[in-house]
């Protein structure tokens, strides 16, 4: 009997990876990363691990403008609370989904996207049709070696978008690179960051580094997926809305309220406090 279970095991583990590489239309290592990029249905996929377990990013072939993952609308999301905060610094490109919408419908910002692995933004471009427009500009190299080399106070909002597996890289959080993001903000400027909470103690810990760094911050709570979006404020420069949500609501009705595929007044009712 134990003989059968291990067959039958043997078997599972053999149609699993079979099943999983339908659909493969690249797989490769770079020197920080396995990447899969799947097709499946209108939808492609570009998955980092060893068994391409972690999505990254994703588009829809047939409608490349059509949300197929919900964090991207809530990052956005941080728009009206700082409309005049045009130099933004992104850390994580992915597939380009978001410098995209930015090439797209926000011209009048400028975003600089630091990407660690070169590989990854050829993806992007081959895979994604990623085209960086006049006012995006990749560099890549480290995210955190990136805002050291930069002057203080270069940016208005700094967004993290960047992950390693599941989760946040360690050169990307902790009570040191609260600090280094503080002082790279102009006055009134925002640390936007994309967490997942999948593993509760580490989305806890920081929460607790960003409190201790910033004082209260703003939560989106997504609703489909396992991601929260944080959102921090530095003292000084213009005041924004209040931080609830019918003043983050009408906020969002006068900024836009769609932008790309998103709803952003659809987004802020999201807001979420995190104990």
């Amino acid at each position: 009997m134990n003989d059968l279970r291990v067959r039958l095991n043997s078997l599972m583990r053999k149609l699993k990876r079979e099943a999983e590489t339908c659909g493969v239309i690249y797989e490769g290592d770079s020197a920080y990363h396995h990447i899969i990029i799947r097709e499946e249905g209108e939808r492609r996929t570009m998955y980092f691990g060893p068994e391409g377990e972690e999505a990254e990013s994703s588009v829809n072939l047939a409608h490349p403008e059509k949300a197929v993952f919900e964090y991207p609308g809530m990052m956005l999301a941080a728009l009206p609370l700082h409309p005049a905060g045009r130099r933004i610094a992104m850390l994580g490109l992915g597939g380009g989904f978001l410098p995209d919408i930015f090439s797209r419908h926000l011209p009048q910002y400028h975003l600089t996207v630091a990407e660690l692995d070169i590989l990854v933004l050829e993806l992007a471009q081959t895979y994604f049709g990623f085209v960086p427009g006049p006012n995006i500009e990749v560099r890549i190299m480290d995210g955190r070696d990136f805002l050291e080399e930069a002057a203080p106070e270069s940016f208005d909002q700094i967004w993290l978008d960047a992950f390693s597996g599941d989760y946040v890289p360690p050169r990307l959080s902790g009570a040191d690179f609260m600090e280094l993001c503080k002082s790279r903000l102009a006055p009134g400027g925002l640390l936007v960051q994309n967490l997942h909470q999948s593993r509760p103690d580490e989305f806890q810990e920081q929460l607790r580094t960003t409190r201790a760094a910033f004082g209260d911050f703003m939560g989106l709570d997504g609703r489909f997926c396992g991601n929260a979006i944080i959102i921090s404020k530095i003292h000084g420069g213009p005041e924004g809305p209040e931080w609830n949500e019918a003043s983050l609501i009408k906020a969002a009705k006068k900024f836009g309220p769609r932008l790309g595929p998103y709803d952003l007044g659809l987004e802020m009712k999201k807001f979420k406090v995190f104990d």
